[in-house]
């Protein structure tokens, strides 16, 4: 059996963080046993994650999943992980951005949402890892103040570790967000946004007309 690209690309890298891609640009979606499955009994099973104004996006499949053409990141590493995969629970935490409160990782970083996921599939893959470096623990995460312990959830792969979901939707760095609250990130590609303690976007997406992919 051919092993997904996704877990041959965890399996080669030892200090990025898991799921990184290896640099390649593809136009077509992931091979279905590269995709993130629920982990059973845990995590939000969809039934909590808020309604994003029936919005329709297109681009969602398009830059490995990215919707755009990101900039060229070289892998990510962080303190405390090893094998690119983190050592411990993380937890998801609240920061001030400049049009409020959004979710953030433990060092700071905001984290992002993508339409065009589900809260059982990840559709971030390749290069668009590079820029849009999954949220990842080791065990169940962990809420700090304002954060709603209810919505946390993880995505799991047996080689590529566990990514967690607020609300259903799977979370993620950007790798061009430099410091506590950046939101760089806001919006692009019209399928990256932002979450709220809420569970939303930070700036709702524009409904579109088109359901099309790019």
């Amino acid at each position: 059996m051919t092993m997904p690209r996704r877990v041959i690309i965890a399996l080669a890298m030892t200090s990025a963080v898991g799921l990184a891609g290896c640099g390649s640009h593809s136009s077509t979606a992931p091979p279905e046993g590269g995709s993130l499955g629920a982990k059973p009994g845990v995590g939000a099973g969809g039934t909590n994650a808020p309604a994003l104004n029936g919005s329709s996006q297109t681009n969602v499949n398009s830059f490995d999943g990215a919707g755009f053409a990101t900039p060229s990141f070289p892998p990510t590493t962080i303190a405390g992980y090893r094998n690119g995969l983190p050592t411990a629970p993380a937890t998801i935490k609240v920061e001030e951005s400049p049009d409020g409160p959004v979710l953030a990782s433990p060092q700071g970083k905001t984290l992002y949402m993508r339409l065009g996921d589900t809260p059982t599939h990840s559709g971030c893959f390749a290069t668009c890892l590079l820029a849009f470096p999954p949220m990842l623990t080791n065990g169940a995460p962990q809420a700090s103040g304002g954060i709603l312990a209810g919505y946390l959830g993880v995505l799991t792969s047996a080689d590529s570790g566990e990514q967690i979901s607020y609300a259903g939707h799977p979370l993620y760095t950007y790798s061009g967000d430099k410091v506590p609250g950046q939101i760089s990130a806001e919006g692009a590609g019209g399928i990256w946004f932002a979450v709220t303690p809420g569970g939303t976007p930070l700036r709702p997406p524009a409904k579109s007309a088109s359901g099309s992919a790019g």
